[in-house]
């Protein structure tokens, strides 16, 4: 499924940038993420659970921050499996300054879980949604000097 879109931050572009690679921000943001341990520098093992309703699925594999242009862009790769499926995502975001001192994050994404392709549409865009709201979330705590619970 292939999900695409924007959303905008009051904030410098390095400043999200970093944000969006910054280990605790993602743990904060990735929906499920409950493990995420640096293997080398931009990949990392992971664990994740995602669910619908009562029903979810325990996932194992890695997330990798890769093409890094620091302060413009970065893809975003998730490969991860569960006893009776899998999930990938491949999406890249990209960091456009704006007039007012903000940014406008553009991304595109293919995510794909294996089982799940009846809910795979509002699926997969609720978890970049998700996400880009964490994130902002992340952002708006950091700046007013409270740690994100």
């Amino acid at each position: 499924m292939r999900v695409a879109g924007h959303f905008t931050y009051p904030h410098l572009p390095g400043t999200v940038y970093r944000t969006f690679i910054d280990r605790d921000a993602l743990l904060y943001s990735v929906p499920g993420l409950r493990t995420l341990d640096e293997t080398a520098p931009g990949r990392y093992e992971a664990t994740l659970r995602v669910g619908v309703g009562g029903f979810y699925l325990h996932y194992a594999g890695t997330l990798t921050l890769a093409e890094q242009v620091p302060h413009e862009r970065y893809r975003f790769l998730v490969d991860a499996t569960t006893h009776n499926g899998y999930g990938k995502a491949d999406a890249v975001f990209r960091f456009i300054p704006l007039a007012d001192g903000g940014t406008r994050v553009e991304y595109e994404a293919d995510v794909e879980l294996g089982g799940a392709q009846k809910l795979l549409p509002s699926l997969a865009r609720g978890l970049v949604d998700f996400f880009l709201h964490g994130m902002n979330h992340w952002l708006t705590e950091v700046a007013a000097g409270r740690q994100p619970e």
